[in-house]
C-alpha cells in the first residue's frame, strides 16, 4: 500500500495526506487486514486532511464481530455506500424496539446499496458477511458531543455485554424480518 498517502492518527484511523485521494483494491485488502488485527474489528481511511471540514468521508472495513453500540447522532446526515459485503442497518425507537431494518449489501448483491439518514434515529450495524466495506459520508467538523449513544445498549468497552447484545439483536432482526411462519 502507498503508506504515504495516509497518516495514522490512532490504531486502525488514517487520515490522507494528499491533496488528491486515490484509493484501490490493495489499499481497501490493507484496510480489511488491518481491521481484522485489530481488538474492535474496525479500521477507517479518512479521506478529509482534517476533523475540522465540512465535508468527512471515509471507507470503513468493518469485520463481522465489530459491535457499533447503537447511537444517534444530534445534527448529522451520514450515508452509507457499501463497496463490500452485508448488513443489515437497524434503526430502533427510543426505548430499543425495532423499528426498521435495511438488509444492505453491494451494487451486485441486489441489496439496498445506498442509504442515507438525516434524523436523529438510533441505529447500528449487525454484519452478516465476514467483512462489511463502506464509503461513509456526514458532515463535519467532527464533535464527539454531537452522537447520543443508547442507555438500553451496552458500552462498546463491555465486550461480554456487546457480545451478548449482538447475539440476542441478530435473532431479533432475523424474527423481524422473518413473516410469521416463514422461514428466512
Amino acid at each position: 500500500m502507498k503508506t504515504d498517502a495516509f497518516k495514522e492518527l490512532q490504531p486502525g484511523v488514517y487520515a490522507a495526506t494528499d491533496v488528491v485521494v486515490k484509493v484501490d483494491r490493495e489499499q481497501i485488502r490493507w484496510l480489511v487486514e488491518t481491521a481484522d488485527s485489530l481488538s474492535r474489528k474496525r479500521a477507517r481511511l479518512c479521506a478529509q486532511r482534517s476533523n475540522d471540514t465540512a465535508i468527512h468521508e471515509m471507507l470503513i472495513a468493518l469485520g463481522r464481530e465489530t459491535y457499533v453500540r447503537p447511537h444517534m447522532h444530534t445534527k448529522k446526515t451520514e450515508s452509507f455506500h457499501v463497496v463490500e459485503g452485508l448488513c443489515d442497518v437497524v434503526l430502533f425507537d427510543s426505548d430499543g424496539g425495532i423499528r426498521e431494518v435495511i438488509s444492505l449489501g453491494d451494487f451486485k448483491s441486489g441489496r439496498v446499496f445506498f442509504y442515507r439518514i438525516a434524523d436523529p434515529i438510533f441505529h447500528t450495524l449487525v454484519i452478516r458477511s465476514p467483512v462489511f466495506v463502506i464509503h461513509e459520508t456526514t458532515n463535519g467538523p467532527f464533535d464527539p458531543a454531537d452522537t447520543i449513544t443508547a442507555a438500553w445498549a451496552p458500552e462498546e468497552s463491555n465486550a461480554p455485554a456487546a457480545k451478548a447484545y449482538m447475539e440476542e439483536l441478530s435473532r431479533r432482526v432475523d424474527e423481524f424480518l422473518t413473516p410469521r411462519g416463514a422461514a428466512r
